[in-house]
């Protein structure tokens, strides 16, 4: 395997063709286009923030968690690498807006907004 991964570039490669392979599921009853959509984490926390998942090729959007109420998260800083750069640790504390930002009217629109096809986004 090692010498095949580090022939030279100037080698000819045969690559074979995949056939276009349907990635469509759904989930709790909700027709996903795909089933690869973002993970939670620290840059879904603002509508801005999703809106720019929601425009993507993503099959849904996935939001970070959310309490009951808003939430600073812990001090910073929240991330630590190791000086290697081999491994890192974090401890966000969920730091988000709660519940009712992201159940809210308002916020979903402007999450939806610049989607190419959000005719079937009306919950």
């Amino acid at each position: 395997i090692y010498r095949y991964l580090h022939r030279p570039h100037t080698e000819s490669r045969n690559f074979v063709t995949m056939p276009s392979i349907s990635l469509e599921t759904t989930v709790g009853g909700i027709p996903l286009s795909t089933a690869v959509y973002n993970a939670s984490g620290p840059r879904t926390g603002s509508s801005a923030a999703l809106q720019k998942i929601a425009a993507s090729s993503a099959g849904a959007v996935l939001t970070k968690s959310a309490t009951l109420t808003n939430q600073t998260g812990n001090p910073q800083p929240r991330t630590w690498h190791s000086p290697d750069d081999k491994a890192s640790m974090n401890s966000e504390g969920l730091p988000n807006s709660g519940i009712d930002y992201y159940i809210d009217a308002t916020t979903i629109q402007e999450t939806m907004e610049g989607c190419s096809d959000n005719s079937n986004n009306n919950n």
